[in-house]
């Protein structure tokens, strides 16, 4: 579901990229979380510090199949307590600064409706 990004103004872009928060069951250790969260294959921005870390943030591009494989390794490796997950819009310029859009809407579900994640441009999915 990749789409080409679009010039924006001048030099810069906009479009849709994967946006994912991580919310972990337990707080872990820098390096335990960077082993976990290494086959996603995106550079974690961690939630946390030492061996107290809670979450992560991930953005970049992975295919909604890719996604939901994460997902419910992590939630049945007991790993993830709450995920949000979706391609949200942004405007970045061409000194690299981003402008995330608001979400168009929020879709909650349960862990067990997983394969309802679609990555619709502008949803947000909301796991519990």
């Amino acid at each position: 579901m990749t789409q080409p990004e679009i010039p924006a103004r001048p030099g810069g872009v906009r479009g849709f990229e994967l946006d994912s928060q991580l919310r972990f069951t337990a707080p872990m250790s820098r390096a335990t979380t960077l082993e976990m969260l290494r086959p996603w294959g995106l550079t974690p921005e961690l939630y946390g510090q030492g061996d107290e870390i809670r979450g992560a943030r991930l953005t970049g591009d992975l295919s909604a199949d890719t996604l939901v494989g994460l997902l419910q390794a992590g939630a049945e490796g007991g790993l993830l307590a709450s995920a949000e997950v979706g391609r949200r819009g942004f405007l970045r310029s061409v000194t690299g600064s981003t402008e995330w859009m608001p979400w168009r809407r929020n879709v909650v579900l349960a862990w067990s409706a997983l394969d309802s994640v679609t990555l619709e441009d502008g949803i947000r999915y909301l796991l519990e």
